[in-house]
């Protein structure tokens, strides 16, 4: 069959049983990391998580996990997914599979009505024409932080942030592992910023708090997501933030944004506290 008529394969998730089967790809592509730290990883991250895939030859050849997080926003509580291990085999590269894993995991989240995804990106022109945008530097919190329990440290986060991962037992316990599995290791000099998308319109401006009543009615423009693509009206208050899609085109716009645009106005007006790698 020719090149031209090949048919792509179809992003699907992994089962929980052929998780593992990443690992291949993983070492392959991140051979920088020990196998210490993969090992944690493999035995900690996936329990939770979602690996997105494309098989080649009955062979894994890219993929894209997302790994859960419950986030504290303004003292709400919503999940989120981080994306990690964005990976694609060299002999499979320029083919456009990375493209079909980031608008497949966006369109699903978007459906889970999750207002938004984040990630650390190896490189940040590879996310930006996908509307990531910067959102915040790496937090590095103290050894005294990070020796707090779940409860202590949420209470302590909470009081200087208003955007944080929220910590519980799993997380702990995670945490805990990453740090054993790190020990000996080079620290990195310089982190990556993070980076995040919008997923849900309606849910992430629902997040945002104001000091005074206010009605804006938004053009949002977004090419890969349908439902974040039109006219809404976001109606802002001191005890609530409320955000509706409209099905007409209204009067008068007081905002034009591109979904990106959007992500850095809302973000933008966070005090954020991101220290996660994986």
């Amino acid at each position: 069959m020719s090149e031209a008529l090949k048919v792509l394969p179809t992003p699907f998730y992994l089962s929980d049983l052929e998780k593992i089967q990443s690992r291949t790809l993983y070492e392959k592509v991140f051979c920088e990391d020990t196998k210490r730290f993969v090992d944690y990883y493999y035995q900690y991250k996936i329990r939770d998580n979602e690996i997105l895939a494309l098989k080649e030859d009955e062979q894994i050849v890219s993929m894209l996990h997302l790994n859960p997080y419950t986030m504290i926003v303004n003292g709400y509580e919503v999940e989120s997914r981080y994306i990690v291990a964005v990976a694609t085999h060299p002999d499979y590269r320029h083919r456009g599979y990375m493209r079909m894993l980031i608008e497949r995991a966006l369109k699903d989240l978007s459906a889970k009505k999750m207002p938004f995804t984040f990630l650390m990106p190896a490189s940040e022109g590879i996310y930006a024409p996908f509307d990531f945008v910067r959102i915040c530097p790496y937090t590095s919190l103290s050894a005294r932080i990070e020796r707090m329990d779940e409860r202590e440290q949420n209470r302590y986060l909470a009081s200087r942030y208003q955007m944080f991962c929220k910590r519980d037992m799993r997380y702990i316990e995670n945490l805990k592992a990453e740090k054993v599995a790190e020990e000996g290791e080079e620290p990195i000099e310089k982190m990556p910023p993070y980076m995040a998308r919008i997923t849900d319109v309606c849910g992430m401006l629902s997040l945002v708090g104001s000091i005074e009543e206010r009605v804006w009615y938004l053009r949002i423009k977004d090419s890969i997501l349908r439902e974040n693509d039109g006219y809404f009206c976001w109606k802002l208050s001191k005890d609530e933030s409320q955000a509706k899609k409209l099905s007409f085109v209204p009067e008068q716009v007081d905002l034009e944004l591109t979904i990106g645009e959007l992500a850095s106005m809302v973000f933008g007006n966070f005090r954020i506290c991101l220290s996660e790698i994986v």
